[in-house]
């Protein structure tokens, strides 16, 4: 449908009409609704609407119309002149009230255009009405109402770059740039405090008058803050403004959601592979917006998380990306140099020092308030606890929100714990196979006369395949002892402390700490997941997932493949329950031939495929490759070892980061560490 639509009071004012172009055709009752850029051309639209995969029809929001003769009416010398954004946005806003009479709307627009989808959001919320979305495709408003720190750098970068360009140009051209850019430069100091119009945004020409008048209505245009949630889409490269302009919009909304796309401000609605990119994002947060929506959403307890890792993991980064698009205030205390601060939106992302954890985590917690703090790994649960045992007399705030993390503070023993967890199960007459802390050479063989070979030999407190032994032969069971049972060696010690600037090795080592060796019967069988949210020991949300493949022996899973398990989500829900937890966990089960799966560990931290849950994507018999882990190692970027890469395509840092991290694993040097460790390592389970 195309067709010229104004308000009868727009008609009366003399005001020219807006042309409603539907680009794409889909439900009735989920319309969206987008503004071109400066020239006012719904052309520019297309590739962006071409790509999207979702139900919605979607029209073209334009501040003027073609006549018969096929000329835009902004070049008619007779019509009223529109000099400023509410002006357009006056007239757009009854001609989407003229196809859709009532709320919730959904909008978006493209650089100037953006500029009026947030004045008509602003005019329909003024209005009682509801706004679902609000889409801002590289919106940026005029330079003097910019914060002046941003406005003194962006202007010394692109003063830099034009000296740059004019250096390489011929002396006579050279002086005549420089003559003009030193105007143009004097224009952009003094019109930063003025209040007036100033030449240097008048004396812009588009290339139609529409264009020209854009550029004078963002001269004078200063946006209000807006009291809901907007998606401001922004390019990856600065070509134009000097600055990131996402920081543009800081405090201009109560939630800001942020997406980040290949390209530049004039290429990313153009280029085939940003448009996409940009739809992929619109169809995304309007699928969140849906009733239907299957992911995670925040709720009571679990509405600003807090991710704590001592790794540089990047699932904890996929982890964050997914719960800030799903409108979680995600907070982070980390390492340097963590994927995680490739992250856009986060409320607070602060450093784990490696000297000082404790004390560094206690400033991020005061800084960020999370409502629940979420462990990444084994060495972050240790430093919770640590917190606890040293709040929980003289701050019982903070004892209180890590207690919460961590789960019924009475069941943490048996939650660290394999034989713990193994006695819980039990009470609860979860399948599980036997499982005993052996403190003594002597008692392994006597557990071993009692159960039979082959076992397991497994520590308390291990991860990743660390800490675990099969023995198969009875002629092994005493050297497998010796190896598993010793303190950690010096050289791992001093490893860990220059490195790792980790003292607990080094301290285990010199104190001759022998770690908790449990003995777990063998079960034979094909490896599966639980991963599961929970919130004060009721499940959210769970997926249960069969390992396909893992990245490297024992280690992590690389490929999962997404099964329905009802034995598996039973067990898990009356663990969590049990143990009374919150936040993310991962259960390990070993499914036999018949298809009973046994419990063989509880992960109470985030899980690599804990980002499922929030995404919402549970297809049964789906198989996943997970990214990074699933890269094949040499193929081109973003290519799989088998079923669906999921590559986070709305995060192209992201994606950047994790392929650097695959080429880094797989190099020849990293290969042959791997290798050696696994020479030197006994056999594991």
């Amino acid at each position: 449908m195309s067709a010229p639509v104004a308000a009868d009071d727009a008609q009366a004012a003399g005001a020219v009409p807006v042309w409603l172009e539907r680009l794409r055709a889909g439900r009735t009752d989920e319309s969206l609704f987008l503004v071109p850029g400066l020239e006012a051309d719904p052309g520019e639209l297309k590739g962006v609407v071409a790509a999207l995969t979702g139900p919605q029809q979607v029209y073209a929001v334009a501040p003027l119309a073609p006549d018969a003769e096929h000329r835009n009416i902004a070049e008619h010398r007779d019509i009223a002149e529109h000099r400023d954004i509410a002006e357009h946005r006056n007239i757009a806003e009854p001609a989407i009230r003229a196809v859709q009479p009532a709320g919730p709307y959904r909008l978006g627009g493209y650089s100037f255009g953006a500029l009026i989808a947030l004045e008509m959001a602003q005019q329909l919320r003024a209005a009682g009405e509801a706004v679902d979305t609000l889409f801002l495709v590289e919106a940026v408003f005029d330079e003097r109402y910019w914060p002046r720190g941003i406005w003194l750098r962006a202007l010394l970068r692109r003063t830099g770059r034009q000296l740059w360009r004019i250096a390489r140009m011929n002396p006579v051209r050279a002086a005549g740039e420089l003559r003009l850019r030193g105007v143009r430069l004097v224009q952009r100091v003094l019109r930063r405090n003025a209040d007036a119009d100033d030449p240097l945004r008048a004396g812009m020409q588009g290339e139609t008058e529409m264009g020209t008048r854009a550029y004078a209505a963002i001269g004078r245009y200063r946006p209000r803050f807006y009291d809901g949630s907007m998606t401001l889409v922004a390019s990856s490269v600065d070509r134009h403004f000097g600055c990131d302009t996402v920081r543009l919009w800081n405090g201009y909304a109560r939630h800001l959601d942020i997406a980040r796309v290949d390209g530049d401000h004039l290429t990313v609605m153009q280029e085939p592979e940003s448009a996409a990119a940009v739809a992929r994002v619109i169809d995304h947060r309007l699928a969140l917006a849906r009733k239907e929506w299957t992911g995670l959403r925040p709720m009571p307890g679990l509405a600003r998380p807090m991710i704590l890792t001592t790794m540089r993991w990047f699932s904890a980064a996929r982890l964050a990306h997914a719960l800030a698009e799903a409108g979680f205030a995600v907070s982070a205390c980390r390492p340097r140099a963590h994927a995680l601060e490739l992250v856009d939106g986060l409320t607070a992302d602060c450093r784990l020092h490696r000297l000082w954890r404790l004390r560094s985590l206690v400033a991020a917690i005061r800084e960020a308030s999370p409502d629940i703090i979420l462990p990444d790994d084994e060495r972050a649960l240790a430093l919770l606890r640590r917190l606890h045992r040293r709040v929980r007399t003289a701050d019982a705030a903070m004892a209180a929100l890590v207690a919460r993390s961590l789960g019924d503070v009475d069941s943490w023993p048996s939650i660290a714990s394999r034989t713990g967890l193994a006695k819980a199960a039990q009470n609860l007459t979860v399948p599980a196979p036997a499982t005993d802390v052996v403190g003594t050479a002597d008692a392994l063989t006597r557990w071993v006369g009692e159960h039979g070979l082959p076992i397991v030999l497994k520590t308390d407190g291990s991860w990743g395949g660390r800490g675990v032994a099969v023995v198969r032969d009875g002629t092994e069971l005493r050297d497998a002892w010796r190896t598993i049972s010793n303190p950690p060696r010096l050289a791992r010690g001093l490893k860990r402390l220059l490195v790792n600037f980790e003292a607990g090795p080094l301290s285990a080592w010199l104190r001759r700490a022998h770690p908790v060796v449990n003995a777990q019967k063998f079960v034979e069988g094909r490896e599966a997941i639980v991963t599961v949210a929970c919130v004060d020991g009721a499940v959210q949300a769970l997926v249960c997932l069969e390992v396909a493949q893992e990245s490297e022996a024992k280690g992590p899973a690389a490929v999962v493949r997404v099964i329905e398990h009802s034995g598996m989500a039973q067990a898990a829900g009356q663990l969590v329950a049990w143990f009374g937890l919150t936040g993310f966990c991962g259960f390990d089960f070993m499914l036999t031939g018949t298809g009973e799966a046994y419990l063989l560990e509880l992960n109470p931290r985030v899980t690599p495929t804990a980002y499922l849950l929030v995404e919402g994507d549970h297809r049964r018999s789906r198989t996943i490759a997970l990214f990074p882990a699933g890269l094949v190692p040499g193929a081109e970027a973003g290519t799989a070892v088998a079923g669906v890469p999921d590559i986070p395509v709305r995060a192209p840092s992201l994606i950047r980061f994790g392929e650097q991290m695959a080429m880094r694993k797989h190099r020849a040097t990293a290969r042959m560490a791997r290798r050696l460790k696994q020479r030197l390592s006994p056999a594991r389970y």
